[in-house]
Order: structure tokens, then C-alpha cells, then sequence
């Protein structure tokens, strides 16, 4: 701000009609210029001390200090609404990556549980596919499958040794195992 409209925003500086950022850089300005400094004083004593006189009040005797300690009361008022401005955007912020961060998390959990669940289900039927792979796959079997006749089964079979159940094997499959 220069001097030029530095006076010419003095009588609404006086009046409070300045918003908070014309008031800030007012401010800033009569404490760094003492020309407009005086020139706030003048029309300071004149405007505060008229108004005084016309609502029948007691004449103050000190406007420097009454227009002093206004500018500090200004400047500090701003300064404190900024602050906190400022620290409400950076809570404002902070709760918006507190949220994003659980929200990713739940998300991240979810996706989890589903995957594990489909894994659970894939296993369990490779699982038992190796004994029950017809009654799994084909139903109309399932119905007429025996499992106490097929585990007395499975014992009659594994009753003999290894090697009886290796002849055996090779007995079966004889034409399969030659090679040519």
C-alpha cells in the first residue's frame, strides 16, 4: 500500500468500515511510514474528539494513545483471526487423511476377508476331489455312494504290504509299462 491510499482509507480505518485485509496492510503501512502515521493522528484527535463533543461525552486527553492502542487491537485481532484460520485448515487436513487412511485400511481389510474366503472355498473343494472327486462332481453318483462300503474297501486294500500292492500294480498295468 502507498501513501496515496494509505489516507485515503484513514476516515474508514477510524469508522471500522476497512475489511480485515485493507486493515492489515493499513496497519502495516502507518507503522512503517511516519508521514501517514501523523496524518492518522491529525484526523484521528478530529474525527474521535467530534464525535465525542456530539454525543455529549467527556473530551478525552490523550488520542495518541487511544489511536495506538486501537492500531495494536486491529493488528492483533487480524492476526489472531488468521491463526486461526489457519490452524482450522490444518486440522481440516488432518482429519480428512485421518479418515482417508481408515478408510483405505477398512477397505484393504474387506478385500482381504473376500479373497481369503474365495481362497477357503477353491481349497476345500481341491481338497476333497482326491477322494470324493464323483460325488462332488457328479450328484446322481453321490446319492448311491457308500462311504462306510468305500473306507472298509480302502482297508482291504491297504492291509497288504508295499510290495504285494506294487505287484500288484504291475500286474494291472503291465501293457501300459512296456516300452517299445
Amino acid at each position: 500500500m502507498n501513501c496515496l491510499e494509505a489516507q485515503s482509507k484513514i476516515v474508514a480505518f477510524i469508522e471500522d468500515k476497512l475489511d480485515s485485509g485493507e486493515t492489515l496492510e493499513f496497519v502495516r503501512h502507518i507503522r512503517s511510514c511516519e508521514n501517514c502515521a501523523e496524518e492518522l493522528e491529525i484526523y484521528y484527535t478530529l474525527l474521535v474528539g467530534m464525535k465525542q463533543l456530539d454525543e455529549d461525552q467527556e473530551l478525552s486527553t490523550d488520542f495518541k494513545s487511544q489511536m495506538e492502542k486501537k492500531l495494536n487491537m486491529e493488528y492483533k485481532h487480524i492476526q489472531n483471526r488468521r491463526k486461526l484460520t489457519g490452524s482450522s485448515i490444518v486440522l481440516a487436513l488432518v482429519a480428512v487423511a485421518v479418515a482417508s487412511v481408515l478408510g483405505y485400511e477398512s477397505y484393504l481389510t474387506t478385500k482381504y476377508q473376500k479373497e481369503q474366503a474365495e481362497i477357503k472355498e477353491r481349497q476345500s473343494e481341491y481338497y476333497y476331489s482326491d477322494y470324493f472327486q464323483d460325488a462332488m462332481f457328479y450328484p446322481d453318483v453321490y446319492e448311491r455312494f457308500d462311504l462306510a462300503a468305500y473306507m472298509d474297501q480302502e482297508k482291504e486294500e491297504n492291509s497288504s504290504s508295499y510290495y504285494e500292492r506294487l505287484q500288484d500294480y504291475l500286474n494291472r498295468h503291465k501293457g501300459d509299462l512296456e516300452v517299445e
